[in-house]
């Protein structure tokens, strides 16, 4: 594989990006929660694409033998030593491969893997989590649970301010789901276009068509893409703990001045991994306006 597919694909994010991850208070309180009420000393646990081992980590401590897979040679050896730093070295093992195509030496009760990218675009939750799970079922007779249970992705038309210092550049962008940013303001509620049971998901088109009404005049020049991943689930209170990636806003090819009580039509297409480029292409906007416009040129041809 050479190093650009390696890159784009994800699997290769160097360590000092993982302080980010690390830091990131709501992604690390969500996934310890999680891991903390699903796991028990009985069971066996692996991660595909474990990066630091902190998540691994995380089911160790609560008495669990972890089997862990990470593609970067540089990053298994850090977690590695960070394992071992941290008493960890008896209950994790992290072997250096591709999670597409590995498996652990016994079968696993629970499989975590987190390569949540905004919209499942760039990394390869989807192809990895499958490809474990049918590998799994064929070698052992039985699935495994997954962590997370499911993600949900949904769309939302906004206005994102893009003047900096003066200068206009419709830039895609990330903003954090979990404060508000003032230089963006949401022009209709959000739909949800696909949700992923990773139980049963495969890798496919996303294709999405979906429509949004506006209650108030609106400008519309961007569309946020909304990411929230049900990490586990309460089967008797139906609570969940759930996280969201960064929100991914994405510009549009033009601004859409839209009225109340009118309809705007999204349309897209893209396949989870992909770049974010390859979605940004493929958006297609289409309002009553246009649709007159087009009717009145079909009227004189």
């Amino acid at each position: 594989m050479l190093n650009a597919e390696i890159n784009e694909i994800g699997q290769f994010i160097p360590l000092h990006y993982h302080y980010q991850m690390l830091s990131d208070a709501s992604r690390m309180t969500a996934f310890k929660s999680a891991i903390e009420k699903i796991v028990t000393p009985k069971h066996r646990v692996a991660e595909l694409g474990s990066g630091t081992g902190v998540l691994s980590s995380f089911a160790a401590k609560k008495g669990a033998q972890v089997w862990s897979v990470e593609f970067n040679p540089a990053l298994v050896s850090a977690s590695r030593r960070f394992i071992s730093e941290n008493g960890l070295s008896h209950k994790v093992h992290i072997s250096q491969g591709d999670a597409t195509n590995w498996l652990p030496p016994e079968p696993v009760d629970l499989v975590i893997c987190e390569m949540l990218h905004s919209a499942l675009l760039r990394e390869k939750q989807l192809h990895v989590v499958s490809a474990f799970r049918d590998a799994h079922l064929a070698r052992f007779g039985v699935a495994p649970r997954i962590l997370p249970n499911a993600t949900l992705l949904g769309v939302q038309p906004v206005n994102q301010c893009y003047d900096f210092n003066g200068y206009f550049a419709p830039v895609p962008l990330f903003q954090s789901p979990y404060y508000t940013a003032e230089d963006c303001s949401p022009c209709s509620d959000p739909v949800v276009y696909k949700v992923i049971d990773y139980d049963n998901a495969h890798v496919e088109t996303f294709e999405a068509e979906v429509a949004f009404q506006f209650k108030n005049d609106s400008n519309v020049n961007a569309l946020r893409f909304i990411t929230k991943s049900l990490l586990t689930m309460d089967a008797y209170t139906g609570q969940t703990i759930d996280w969201h990636s960064q929100y991914l806003i994405l510009p549009l090819c033009k601004a859409f001045e839209m009225k109340a009580g009118q309809e705007m039509r999204v349309k897209f297409k893209y396949r989870p991994g992909e770049p974010i480029e390859t979605l940004n292409n493929a958006i297609v906007i289409e309002t009553a306006e246009q649709k007159q416009d087009k009717d009145k040129f079909s009227m004189i041809a």
